[in-house]
């Protein structure tokens, strides 16, 4: 019996002892699928505070490449309060626990941490970034290799959005419905929309113009009232002889501010 426990004493000692921080970083592997390298469209929309001024809201557009050796690179567009920036960021993607991708960038203004779910295969899906005091959810869509034409989005497009507008102290919420029909670069449609309560319905026209070799785009409408509105538009590309999924937009007009996905029938 003493010599079987001197045997077991003897083997432990040439066992590794991992501390827990290894132990974390060594589980996610086991269980969750690879990194899925590609070109993703990010959408996210929330809250941050800005200068003292809490519930500032918050929307912002990128168009991201996950490479190897978990590099990151990416454009974004981002609207806070009635301020617009944009620029090109690198940074990390790695993932942790739960099967969560923590990407961290390094962007123009700063550091940004975002959190992602991923999918069976990989792919990111759905992201939050709770750091400090922002609160702002994300989806991400992934897009084909190459340059966009306008073009792919020909057909219908329809689209469910939420936003805001500035109002004396604040901001209060609307919300629309629309229902697009495009033909290179020219959109016409209807939108069901609602002001803080107040509805309006209301035809649109309008016009895309995209950047050379790119994907985004500026898209300039103005509806039967008058009212002329201003976007930056990312067509999410699918195959080539497939069109576009969609786009994504994000307004400019300093008094509104609303992101959305605009899904390609």
């Amino acid at each position: 019996m003493r010599k079987s426990l001197l045997l077991i004493s003897a083997a432990s000692l040439l066992l590794p002892v991992l501390t827990p921080s290894q132990l974390q970083a060594a589980s996610p592997a086991a269980d969750c699928p690879n990194l899925r390298q590609g070109r993703f469209a990010i959408w996210g929309m929330g809250v941050s505070e800005t200068k003292g001024e809490r519930n500032t809201p918050k929307a912002s557009l990128l168009e991201e490449r996950w490479l190897a050796n978990g590099v990151v690179q990416g454009t974004v567009l981002e609207r806070v309060g009635q301020t617009e920036r944009s620029g090109t960021y690198t940074g990390s993607v790695t993932i942790t626990k739960h099967c969560i991708a923590l990407v961290q960038r390094q962007l123009p203004w700063g550091s940004d941490r975002t959190e992602v779910v991923l999918d069976g295969q990989g792919r990111p899906l759905y992201g939050l970034a709770r750091q400090g005091s922002q609160v702002t959810s994300s989806s991400w869509l992934p897009m084909a290799s190459g340059s966009c034409r306008s073009s792919d989005l020909n057909g219908l497009v329809l689209s469910r959005q939420t936003g805001l507008n500035a109002v004396p102290g604040g901001w209060s919420p609307n919300a629309v419905v629309q229902r697009e029909q495009w033909k290179d670069g020219q959109v016409k449609g209807i939108a069901l929309s609602s002001y803080g309560g107040r509805g309006e319905t209301a035809s649109y026209s309008g016009e895309l113009n995209l950047d050379p070799n790119s994907c985004w785009g500026s898209l300039k409408q103005r509806d039967q009232l008058g009212t002329a509105y201003s976007y930056r538009a990312l067509i999410v590309n699918g195959r080539k002889d497939k069109g576009a999924r969609g786009y994504f937009y994000l307004q400019r007009d300093p008094g509104n501010l609303t992101a959305a996905w605009l899904v390609r029938d």
